[in-house]
């Protein structure tokens, strides 16, 4: 509740942090991905810090203000945010969880897919995104899928699946390889 960015990063990176320190990870290749919510968190995470060399998010809500117009999940932000995007109370709450207020902290190279007939996170959530990287000069791909819903990584085309898997191997491979 009014948290889906900085806890839930802190849980992430703290895991992160114990698996490297066991050596169970080469903190000098790190990527990170995720879709629908965990989409959201890699655009957070990103945004908040810079260990990882590559990211992908998929099918993501990146402004809560707008996905509660958008998106056929919208009552997640009164749910979650405490009210409405016009609300005095809400407001702080929904531009201080929305990963685009920290844009401009993104330098990890980064590829977002979205279906162009995404009810549930509408495909304006990473049109925004990615436009607001591509103006300020930032490493940023994006692939919208033509007819892919939100089920695009799970049960979708499988056309449009393999080639979300190779598109994000062979950018994450471009990117960890330095």
């Amino acid at each position: 509740m009014n948290d889906w960015g900085k806890g839930p990063t802190y849980d992430v990176l703290t895991y992160l942090d114990k698996a490297v320190a066991l050596g169970f990870i080469d903190s000098s290749k790190l990527a990170v991905t995720g879709g629908s919510y965990a989409g959201y968190l890699v655009a957070w995470i990103i945004s908040h810090d810079q260990r990882f060399k590559a990211a992908c998010a998929q099918r993501g809500v990146y402004d809560l203000g707008t996905f509660f117009g958008e998106g056929n999940a919208w009552r997640l932000v009164p749910n979650y945010f405490g009210g409405y995007p016009w609300e005095a109370t809400a407001k702080p709450n929904i531009e201080r969880e929305s990963p685009i207020n920290y844009v401009a902290d993104i330098h990890t190279p980064f590829i977002i897919f979205h279906g162009e007939n995404d009810l549930r996170t509408g495909v304006i959530q990473s049109e925004m995104l990615y436009k607001s990287l591509k103006v300020m000069g930032r490493t940023v791909e994006y692939v919208r899928h033509p007819g892919g819903t939100h089920e695009l990584t799970r049960t979708g085309n499988n056309r449009q699946r393999i080639d979300q898997m190779l598109r994000t191997m062979e950018f994450f491979e471009r990117f960890i390889s330095h």
